[in-house]
């Protein structure tokens, strides 16, 4: 049980990050061949995304959908996971696609894991482990 379990995380992980890969080739044909503003893109990726979300989440448990809009405290932290975590996110990566290219916006969006180990480090005054020193190179 726990090897198939692994398994399929295995294959979530890489489908997600195959995702992530082609949705930008995609946003870059999109802005190179057609007049697409980032902000619209970002929106209906972000909308349509969400409907499937929900749509799928309530085939499995619709009672947990709708249980968050029950603690104000919930919705209040979804929004803002929501605002500042994902749309800032997925907005300032198609905009570097827009003004770059989907693998220079890639290359970036993946270095914010380094910056923000290393910003951590100064902010709390501690010395990165060894093994954070190895995972940033």
């Amino acid at each position: 049980m726990k090897n198939k379990s692994k398994m399929r995380g295995l294959f979530f992980a890489s489908l997600g990050a195959m995702s992530w890969g082609i949705s930008g080739v995609c946003s870059q044909f999109l802005f190179m061949n057609y007049d697409v503003d980032s902000s619209w893109l970002t929106a209906i990726r972000m909308v349509l995304s969400g409907i499937l979300l929900l749509i799928l989440s309530a085939f499995k448990d619709k009672d947990k959908v709708i249980k968050i809009w029950t603690i104000p405290s919930d919705v209040g932290w979804l929004f803002a996971f929501s605002i500042l975590g994902l749309l800032m996110c997925q907005y300032t990566f198609v905009s570097a696609i827009k003004y770059s290219d989907s693998a220079t916006a890639t290359v970036l969006q993946s270095l914010n894991v380094v910056i923000m180990i290393v910003f951590m480090s100064i902010v709390t005054r501690t010395k990165m482990k060894f093994s954070q020193v190895l995972a940033v190179f």
